[in-house]
Parts: C-alpha cells; sequence; structure tokens
C-alpha cells in the first residue's frame, strides 16, 4: 500500500491502554474504550475499520503497513514510570515520528508523548484536575488542523493527576488552561497530544469515578463527591477526534 492509499484507505490503530480492575463488571456496556472513541473516530469513506490492540501487548511491528494513523487512550497507569509499557510506547510513537505516521496521545498517550519527545512528565503540582475545564487555543492551535473550526475557548472533560510539565522541544503549544498549562501540543504537524478527554462523555467519567472515591474522598482538594454531579457532555472537544482522522488524510 503506498503513502497515499494508507492514508486515504488504512486503518486507525487504537491502543487501548486502559488497565481494568474487578469494581467494573466485564459486561458492563461502558467498560469499552472502542465504545469510547469509535462514535468519534469516524473513518473516512472506504476506510478500514479502526483496530483495536493493548497496550502490553507486543507492539514491535506496529504500526503495521495497513495502518493511517495511530491513538493512545487514557489510562490509570503513570506515564513517568519507568515500566517496559511505558518504554514500547515511547518506542511506537518514534516509528511514527519516523515514518510520518499521524499520531494523537490522549491524557496518558498524551503524557508519552511528551516523554518519547523528552519533556519532563510527572506528578502535578497541583493536584487533581478533574471535571469540566475551560481550555484556550493558542495562536498555534488556531491555525492548526487538530482545531479546524474551534472557537478559541471551549471546555473539555478532564481526569488527570499527572501531567506534561515542560513544552518538549521543537514543538507547538496549541491549547492552554488555568490549572494545566499543556493542554494540547504539536510536533512537526503529524504527532499531536492532548490532555482532555474528547472521548470522553460525563456518564462515562462518573462510571470510572465512582468506584474510586472511597480511595480519593479527603484526599483531593475539592469534594469529590459534588464535582461528580457536575459533569457535563463537550461535545466540542469530541471534535477532536473527527479532525484527526481528516489530518491523517492530509
Amino acid at each position: 500500500m503506498t503513502t497515499s492509499d494508507r492514508r486515504t484507505n488504512g486503518e486507525i490503530l487504537l491502543v487501548d491502554a486502559v488497565c481494568w480492575g474487578d469494581a467494573y463488571p466485564v459486561d458492563h456496556p461502558l467498560r469499552s474504550v472502542r465504545g469510547w472513541f469509535e462514535p468519534h473516530l469516524s473513518p473516512l469513506p472506504g476506510a478500514r475499520p479502526i483496530r483495536t490492540v493493548s497496550a502490553e501487548s507486543d507492539l514491535s511491528s506496529e504500526p503495521g503497513p495497513d495502518v493511517a494513523g495511530v491513538v493512545i487512550s487514557g489510562s490509570p497507569r503513570d506515564a513517568w514510570n519507568d515500566d517496559p509499557v511505558n518504554s514500547a510506547l515511547c518506542r511506537l510513537i518514534e516509528r511514527c515520528a519516523a515514518r510520518a505516521i499521524p499520531f494523537l496521545g490522549v491524557c496518558y498517550g498524551h503524557q508519552i508523548l511528551g516523554r518519547a519527545l523528552g519533556a519532563k512528565v510527572a506528578r502535578h503540582p497541583l493536584g487533581w484536575e478533574l471535571g469540566n475545564v475551560d481550555i484556550r487555543l493558542t495562536e498555534s492551535g488556531t491555525a492548526s488542523s487538530l482545531f479546524q473550526g474551534f472557537p478559541q475557548n471551549f471546555t473539555a472533560l478532564q481526569s488527570h493527576a499527572d501531567a506534561v510539565l515542560e513544552l518538549p522541544r521543537g514543538c507547538q503549544l496549541l491549547a492552554t488552561g488555568v490549572h494545566t498549562e499543556i493542554q494540547s501540543f504539536s510536533d512537526g504537524g503529524s504527532l499531536f497530544g492532548v490532555q482532555f478527554h474528547p472521548e470522553t462523555r460525563a456518564e462515562i467519567l462518573r462510571f470510572l469515578w465512582t468506584p474510586r472515591l472511597e480511595r480519593w474522598r479527603g484526599q483531593i482538594g475539592f469534594d469529590i463527591d459534588q464535582r461528580l454531579t457536575t459533569f457535563e457532555d463537550a461535545p466540542i472537544a469530541a471534535q477532536v477526534l473527527d479532525r484527526f482522522v481528516h489530518c491523517i488524510a492530509l
């Protein structure tokens, strides 16, 4: 498959990095990373469907010859840990960069991208960011194909304790926020990261957080029970995934 054919007819590789605990029933309809992303990663006409692989699988042959774009999901993992999964994902990103295959990292995937590009990734010094958060596009973000047609200010759902704490060398800051400065960045127009969750709906975030309430209640600098009642869908942020698909075809 030629590069042109791959971009118009190839598949999107979704790397599922979520680790599920026993508190999440296997048969629950919201326990599906593919189900979160698929409604928003609508393939181009004639393109192959999304292919999902686990972050714990052997990724040494990825991205394969038919892969047009790669997405790494969020995860409860810490991107700054030195472990085999993080190392394998960094190498996957390096291969995407070398072959100019469009890449999008979401939350943990955004942090892995920052790490792969040499930036500092660590616990956020201000602690957890959870719920609907105001996002502001920079001048580079307004001009980026990832945010084409977006208003300069919009809201997005967040759920993270870690962050990319410095912009990787040579990258462009695309979006920022009050709590977390680096909300989105890109490298060379083909590697993108977003700290927020464009794939997440309010009901998904509540599903993920309800079993965690006992652990975190009283340990976060806000009323977590009350915060869960305020989650709202963020349809503008969800358009990032649609824009990424169109970036693939450029």
